[in-house]
């Protein structure tokens, strides 16, 4: 006759089975370490009066590492308007917002008051790209693109007092959050704002996240929040998938999808900006300038477009 177990002695046989097992697959476990991309300084948040790194010089500040750079920069904000990225959409369609808008290219909005002007500076028909009988070349998607895009750095330059001291990481967060919004709708995220002027960047990601924007670009404002709290790009999935070309010397430069060259030619200030853009294969020239106007209402930059 087999002596019965009491349950008590039953459930101690499956635990110490269980432990068993589970020091059976240990020892078949490989513990790798974590890559220097994801390194433990990218877990530290922001503190207040932390500007956060130079981004002129990211390897100056080791616990801020991996940075952007300008083309980097330019994409990831292109990646987050368009699943083309900077190939944009050639094609009309709705955009995120609600009700959502009408937009071309690299999220160029067709509703905003200067839409029409912007377009025939570039050579397309308002009226035929709007109703989707006319597409967007490689050379107009870019051109509208860099305008739009110098235009939001020079306003998140005017808003961010120390924008200049911050890493690339949490630069591209706001250009990209002033791309999406615009400075009139930018302009309500107060405490984000203030955060960021404080270098209290924990604060700045949270009151982002805590948003009805958050609510509506998903992971977009995800990604967003990492970069400002973390002030350094510490997932690798975070980084642009498609980076335009750049080009040797000290002058700058890009070559960016349908063999669009792109060159900065400077300006009287950094808000003051014009870069060119040609087709290098047609020849055409597109010359975008992004000016900053200082009024009895505020500060304001916009862009203004020429193609020959």
């Amino acid at each position: 006759m087999t002596p019965r177990r009491s349950p008590r002695r039953k459930l101690l046989m499956v635990v110490l089975a269980t432990i068993s097992f589970l020091l059976s697959l240990l020892t078949a476990i490989t513990i790798s370490p974590a890559p220097a991309f994801a390194g433990e300084a990218c877990a530290t948040g922001g503190v207040p009066g932390d500007p956060g790194g130079i981004p002129e010089d990211p390897g100056g500040d080791p616990s801020q590492e991996p940075q952007l750079t300008e083309e980097e920069m330019q994409a990831y904000v292109a990646e987050n308007e368009s699943p083309y990225g900077l190939s944009g959409n050639p094609h009309v369609y709705p955009d995120t917002a609600v009700p959502p808008h009408p937009s071309v290219g690299v999220g160029f909005n067709l509703d905003r008051l200067d839409a029409p002007a912007l377009l025939a500076a570039v050579g397309a028909n308002y009226a035929a790209v709007r109703a989707g009988t006319q597409d967007l070349t490689p050379l107009q998607i870019s051109t509208l693109f860099q305008a739009d895009y110098r235009t939001a750095v020079a306003n998140a330059r005017r808003v961010f007092h120390n924008f200049d001291r911050l890493t690339s990481a949490r630069q591209v967060v706001l250009i990209d959050m002033m791309y999406n919004l615009g400075p009139g709708k930018f302009a309500e995220f107060k405490a984000t704002i203030n955060a960021v002027n404080t270098g209290n960047f924990l604060a700045a990601s949270v009151h982002m996240l805590n948003s009805k924007w958050a609510k509506q670009v998903g992971n977009r404002a995800k990604k967003n929040g990492r970069l400002m709290s973390q002030g350094a790009v510490c997932d690798p999935k975070d980084m642009p998938r498609h980076v335009p070309v750049p080009h040797g010397g000290g002058g700058g430069g890009a070559t960016y999808p349908g063999g669009i060259e792109a060159i900065p030619l400077g300006g009287n200030s950094q808000s003051d900006f014009e870069m060119m853009l040609k087709n290098i294969a047609g020849g055409v020239r597109c010359y975008t300038m992004t000016v900053t106007v200082t009024g009895a209402d505020g500060t304001y930059s916009a862009s203004a477009i020429h193609c020959e």
